[in-house]
């Protein structure tokens, strides 16, 4: 059932393509919106009901990460209420609960689960992940040469460009989840022992990159070479020469991105960018700096979008919560923010926009959801990181406590620019990779064999 759901989940949103997409909204009725939260609903309850017969839920509560899990949660919402109060915002409460707390409820409640149940689950999940992933990356392929001029986005800000976002609402979400499939196939090029799995997990890993630069989302480009990074250095611990595969797919999909990152818009890009989406001037400039070491126009390489003057302003806005600012007048200082909003957060109407997810939540939530939110990311991958660095270096010991692993690093990665942590299925995805890596840490290592205890006499 928890399978179906998953794929259910990373396709929802391609019900949307039956209906119009206008002003950064689906016109869809809201009842079909609210589809997916009956079905989650139903699917919880099923959770629970199996659970509750397997051991108690307040013993599961009390572990230390679901304790913090759940501070964070309770922190979130206790701060709504206030604001509910104070501002009526009785929408923006309920949006945090059912986005947010629905979907965290998961961790404890499949922890509830055998511990054999629990290992079947996530190991099926990841190949979910990675055939949903390239049945959507088919999907977008076919309506980006079929139908160059249609897009699911339709309040996309490119001009003849139209970027892939599979059965996703937003470029960068279906850009995360391609990185989550490519997670599974770096563990998979890395622990295989055939030649022809090893090159079909690389040559999905070079379909994958080039799908992310199709979905013109540059923050999940970088979170893809981060990701690779990150496992050929994990790898070049344990595995030693193994590593060298993932840093070969690296160097191929950084030359290869570049090779159709010169004239991947649709239609063919003019000779100036005069017209064009600054974000696609920005990539079509990476790709041509990559390749030859210069701009498309020869001039020195700058950030054009909005996606990057936006983060800058963000930074502005960190320090200025600080008392400081770049400007030089007033030497430099300005009035900081009262103690009380850093460390319990703004209104959500008050609030600066945001596009880091850590900025987004110290901005509404104050430098105590903040250290809750960093807590909840960092001590599974902590746990996990040092799960692996212990386990035997046998190719599939923790293939996949890897394969986790790399996806909650992604998660981290993407958080640092990106604000996606309330939108559907991004939730969804963050709260069972933590479940599955916070299960697998916990489980046996499969390298050694269980300890036999004989019977006295």
């Amino acid at each position: 059932m928890f399978v179906g759901y998953t794929a259910f989940a990373l396709c929802f949103h391609g019900i949307f393509y039956l209906f119009e997409y206008r002003n950064g909204d689906t016109v869809a009725p809201t009842s079909i919106r609210l589809l997916k939260d009956l079905v989650w609903t139903i699917v919880l309850l099923f959770l629970f009901y199996i659970g509750a017969a397997q051991t108690r839920m307040s013993d599961n509560l009390r572990l230390p990460y679901n304790v913090i899990l759940l501070s964070f949660c309770i922190w979130v919402v206790a701060v709504k209420i206030v604001e509910c109060f104070a501002y009526g915002t009785y929408s923006v409460m309920l949006l945090a609960v059912k986005n947010l707390v629905l979907y965290a409820a998961m961790v404890p409640l499949l922890g509830m689960l055998a511990q054999e149940i629990r290992s079947s689950l996530v190991k099926q999940i990841l190949v979910v992940f990675v055939a949903v992933a390239f049945i959507q990356v088919t999907f977008s392929a076919w309506l980006f040469a079929s139908y160059p001029e249609y897009s699911f986005w339709k309040d996309d800000p490119y001009h003849g460009f139209n970027p892939f976002v599979g059965f996703f609402s937003n470029p960068n979400r279906f850009g995360l989840f391609l990185n989550l499939a490519a997670a599974v196939l770096c563990t998979t090029l890395v622990t295989t022992s055939s030649v022809m799995g090893a090159l079909f997990a690389a040559a999905g890993l070079l379909v994958l990159a080039l799908s992310i630069f199709y979905t013109a989302a540059l923050s999940q480009m970088l979170v893809y070479i981060a990701v690779l990074s990150y496992a050929t250095a994990i790898l070049a611990l344990k595995m030693r020469w193994r590593c060298l595969r993932l840093l070969a797919v690296i160097v191929v999909a950084i030359l290869s991105i570049g090779l159709v990152g010169l004239d991947f818009k649709s239609p063919w890009p003019v000779e100036s960018h005069k017209g064009e989406a600054e974000l696609v001037w920005d990539l079509r400039n990476v790709a041509s700096l990559t390749l030859y070491g210069k701009t498309l126009d020869g001039e020195p390489f700058r950030f054009t979008s909005d996606s990057f003057v936006n983060r800058m302003k963000e930074l502005t806005d960190l320090r200025e919560s600080f008392g400081f600012r770049n400007e030089r007048e007033d030497h430099g200082l300005v009035a900081r923010t009262p103690w009380k909003q850093r460390l319990l957060g703004h209104p959500e109407q008050m609030a600066p926009a945001s596009q880091s997810q850590f900025a987004y939540i110290y901005f509404r939530y104050g430098f105590v959801g903040l250290f809750l939110f960093a807590a909840v990311l960092a001590i599974p991958v902590v746990q996990g990181f040092l799960t692996l660095m212990r386990r035997d270096a046998e190719p599939n010991a923790s293939q996949a406590l890897l394969s986790y692993h790399l996806s909650l690093v992604a998660f981290v990665v993407t958080f640092l620019g990106d604000n996606g942590l309330l939108d559907y299925p991004t939730n969804f995805l963050l709260f069972f990779v933590i479940f599955a890596n916070q299960s697998l840490v916990a489980s046996p290592d499969p390298s050694r064999p269980l300890a036999v205890v004989k019977a006295p006499g």
